[in-house]
Formats: structure tokens, sequence, C-alpha cells
């Protein structure tokens, strides 16, 4: 162990909002040995593998309990703390999905090195950076709004910050309008080819509104991704967020336009391929199968 002290350098890592919580006495007693002790932050990539935006709160808070935790560990256990690496995930792996991006991380950083810089955030130095180093035109989202907001700023990447805020909004407006279609176009009307005529309209009307302003986003949004990627992560990122959701508008569009264009009467119920028996077969998975497809 005492030959380890003299080639390794650790670099421990937490990514939570309160790290305080994290580790205990014991665990920084294992460290006060080390000449040097370095610790990791996070400005990005740390809120969940499929996240598109990185909010401030969290990431300002993680370094925030970072610093108190270091005073703490220095004072009681004597931790020779050297620095602190703040970093950002832009996969959680190298199979899974991208998540958080630079470009639209770029407040979280500032904020976080920041924080880093003077220990602590004021009113003064907020409106300081959200303004002066950020550009921003109101203050940068800690958390994610209750209702849709747009923000705009003026710092390196700010485009593509943009466009988190257009998809957000995107994102609210297709959760109303699928609640309103939901309620008026089940899988029995899929299925049955069968719809309520006034409601269809009503929500084709929803839908062609929504559906144009996807289309639209979508070009502006991969035109926007090759400013600062190959031209690859544009695809890759809709197709993990939005072309399953924008699929799904483009199946009820069209369901919605053949069915108002073909029906001229209402059948009479039981609807005729609503009368045979459903049957549901079980899966034959087993345990062990599933670690043998691993292998």
């Amino acid at each position: 162990m005492t030959e380890l002290i003299e080639l390794v350098v650790p670099m421990i890592w937490a990514y939570v909002d309160d790290v305080k919580s994290w580790f205990d006495d014991s665990f920084w007693m294992r460290f006060a040995t080390f000449p040097e002790v370095w610790v990791a932050s996070s400005y990005k990539g740390s809120s969940g593998e499929i996240t598109p935006m990185s909010y401030i709160g969290h990431h300002q808070r993680n370094q925030q309990t970072w610093l108190e935790t270091m005073y703490t560990a220095s004072k009681r256990h004597r931790v020779n703390f050297t620095g602190v690496a703040v970093t950002g995930w832009s996969r959680y792996d190298h199979m899974l999905a991208l998540c958080e991006f630079i470009p639209t991380s770029i407040p979280s950083l500032a904020y976080s090195l920041q924080t880093i810089e003077h220990g602590r955030l004021t009113d003064e130095l907020n409106e300081t950076i959200s303004r002066t180093l950020l550009g921003c035109y109101q203050m940068p989202l800690w958390e994610r709004s209750a209702f849709a907001t747009f923000i705009a700023c003026k710092f390196p990447g700010h485009e593509m910050y943009e466009m988190m805020h257009q998809y957000d909004s995107i994102m609210r407006q297709h959760q109303e309008t699928m609640a309103f279609v939901r309620l008026f176009t089940t899988d029995i009307h899929l299925r049955q080819n069968y719809i309520h005529y006034k409601r269809a309209e009503e929500s084709l009307e929803r839908l062609l509104s929504l559906e144009s302003q996807m289309i639209h986003f979508i070009d502006a949004f991969q035109n926007a991704c090759l400013v600062f990627f190959t031209d690859d992560i544009g695809p890759e990122w809709l197709q993990t967020y939005l072309m399953h959701t924008f699929n799904e508008v483009q199946q009820r569009v069209s369901f919605l336009d053949s069915s108002l264009k073909t029906q001229s009467s209402w059948l009479q119920r039981p609807l005729p391929k609503n009368t045979s028996r459903i049957v549901v077969k079980r899966r034959n998975i087993t345990f062990n199968s599933l670690i043998r497809f691993s292998q």
C-alpha cells in the first residue's frame, strides 16, 4: 500500500446533487495518506442516460457541495486535495445514446466554473454570468420550467441551446395534442378504421399543426448540428429523442385523413373486427437463456 501511495493519484468521482451525504468519515480517512487527491464533478451528462438538456441547478449544486465536502475532509482528515476535474459525459457508455451536448451545456459550465472560482454564487455574480458572460436576455433555466420557455443568448453554441428550448416546446405541445387525440382515436378506432367524424376533424387540425412544427424543427436542428458536429450526430439525436414521436403523429394524421375521406356512415355494433376472443401467448424465456444470449 505504501508503494502505491507514491505511484497513484486518486480521482474521486461523484455527480450527485449533494456530495456531502455521499461519503462518510471512514471513506476520507483512507485517502488522507495520499500526497495528492483529485475530485471529479459534473457540468453535464449526469442527469440521466437520455437527457437532452443540461439544466444548471443540478450541476451547480454538485460543484457547491463538492467544495463544502472538500473543505470538511481537508480540515477533519487532512486530505490533500489538488484540484477539481469538471467533467461532462456525452454518452453514459459507448453503446448508449447521446445525451447532453457541449454547446447546450455552456451555461451549466459557466455557472459551474464560477461556483468553483468564487466558492458560492451571489445575486450580483448570477447576473454577471447570465448577462455578461453568456449574453442571455434573461436568466438561463436552473430547472425545467413548468411551461414552455424560450431563452435567447449570444455565447458560442447558443444556436444549439436555443434549439433545445424549441424541442422542449414541441414535446409539450405533443403531449397536449396527443392527450386530446387519444380521447377520440383509440386503438379500437385504428383497428376498426372507425371514427367520430367531428372529433376526427378537430384531432386532424391539431395534429397537422404539430406535424408542421416538427418538420421545421427536424430540418433546422440538423442544420444547427452541422455547425458543431459531424453529419451523423443530428440524425442519431433525432432518432433517439424525436422520430418515434414524429412517426406516431404521422401515423395518426394518415389514419384520420384517410378515414375522413372514406367513412360515409356509422357502423352498427358490435363492430365486425371486434368479436373474436383475444388470445395472448406467453413467452418462453428464462433467466438462463438471457445469460446465454448475452455471451
